[in-house]
């Protein structure tokens, strides 16, 4: 793995950053090519892009910091440090999606009135493609690594960042990879859904359902303590429940009632 991708003036340049940069610029170009064609102002598109990536950036490192201090009260509240450290981090996503979100929609329901849900359709779609690329920062950090397995495509990571990785010299599942593939596939098919979506809010619908499974599924693999801990724990991961888990199956049956609620919508129009 290359964590550090060069060095100017004395500054490093790390790889996630980089990569997390790359995943951000394409999504929003490709969020506002999509608005345009569908009639929306690309430049409120663009501006709205913008801000709910910076409040859910911010968002993702505050839910970071309130994990930790949920976890290690006492310690972290006479060790300030150690949460600054964790604040500087990429965050959690699910810290990301619910600040991201809550943000969004007063903001969308202000700027786009009644083309709100078609705006946060748009900006799922995008989510799922710089998930996809993302994920690749996460392997080239050596984070949201895996547990250690026999299987042949275990891999080996010697850094964390810039530091000695935890399971250094210990083949573990490459978890970045499986979730940037299958964060790729829902990006395609939610591609493919656009053709022929009946509602506005069918997207937005698909992509909690899907991501939700993905996550769910990849946690099982997972080998960071660092995602938020358990809702309950065994000796097996496949009994087990992690707390993304938990907040998995929300976003899951939150996908499943936009559903109804659009069919709702569709037979009543008729």
């Amino acid at each position: 793995m290359y964590p550090i991708l060069f060095v100017y003036h004395g500054r490093i340049i790390y790889t996630y950053s980089i990569i997390y940069a790359i995943a951000i610029a394409v999504s929003i170009t490709i969020a506002v090519v999509k608005a345009k064609k569908l009639g929306l102002d690309p430049w409120e598109v663009l501006a709205a892009a913008l801000l709910i990536t910076a409040v859910a950036k911010i968002g993702a490192q505050l839910y970071s910091v309130l994990l930790m201090l949920i976890r290690h009260p006492m310690f972290n509240i006479t060790h300030p440090q150690r949460l600054w450290n964790v604040f500087k981090t990429g965050g959690a996503f699910h810290g990301a999606l619910l600040f991201g979100v809550v943000f969004g929609i007063i903001y969308l329901r202000y700027t786009f009135k009644d083309k709100w849900v078609l705006t946060l359709d748009i900006g799922f779609w995008a989510v799922a493609l710089t998930q996809g690329i993302g994920r690749l920062g996460c392997f080239s950090a050596g984070c949201c690594f895996g547990r250690p397995t026999n299987m042949p495509w275990g891999m080996v990571f010697p850094h964390l960042g810039p530091f000695r990785h935890p399971m250094a010299g210990v083949k573990i599942h490459p978890t970045q990879l499986y979730e940037s593939i299958l964060d790729f596939l829902n990006f395609f098919y939610l591609t493919k859904l656009w053709k022929r979506r009946r509602f506005d809010g069918e997207i937005t619908a698909h992509y909690l359902i899907n991501y939700g499974l993905i996550r769910f599924f990849v946690e099982f693999y997972r080998g960071d303590a660092g995602r938020g801990g358990y809702i309950f724990k065994t000796s097996s991961p496949y009994l087990s429940m992690s707390l993304p888990q938990f907040l998995s199956i929300i976003m899951i049956i939150s996908g499943w009632l936009i559903l109804r609620w659009g069919k709702k919508k569709l037979r009543e129009e008729k």
